[in-house]
């Protein structure tokens, strides 16, 4: 859905480490960072999100979703981000999170302030007050 006006004020703007367009599998190793995977299929049998939780290498954590067939990925991708960026703020506050996306339109709407994709601004506040969740 498109929005209009100020998602947030204008000088509010995420951690400069938040957000990453370089590959983040460096992190993948690391035993501190909590891990959220999110994929994207996009069929002749239809559309489909989801993300895994990797803690400790363990899977601990999995959402899917089918959605519309006409969905194009970038509309798929933000929905499925929006959820893992909600689970990965529900997390303890010690724990830091890594969202992988292989979608660089998706992180780029999530980390703009001025976006009129309503699921996008959702995103960009909750990252605004969780510097904790990382996005590459």
């Amino acid at each position: 859905m498109k929005a209009t006006g100020w998602s947030i004020h204008p000088s509010e703007h995420l951690k400069p480490n938040q957000i990453s367009l370089e590959d983040g599998e460096a992190n993948i190793a690391r035993k501190d960072i909590i891990n959220i995977f999110i994929d994207i299929s996009k069929t002749e049998h239809g559309v489909g999100a989801a993300f895994c939780v990797l803690t400790y290498d363990i899977w601990t954590y999995q959402w899917s979703a089918k959605l519309n067939d006409n969905n194009t990925v970038f509309q798929a991708e933000l929905p499925a981000l929006h959820e893992a960026v909600i689970y990965a703020s529900h997390l303890p506050n010690h724990n830091t999170s890594k969202i992988h996306v292989d979608n660089r339109a998706s992180i780029m709407a999530s980390s703009n302030s001025k976006s009129t994709n309503e699921t996008a601004r959702k995103m960009f506040k909750i990252l605004l007050t969780n510097p904790r969740i990382k996005v590459s």
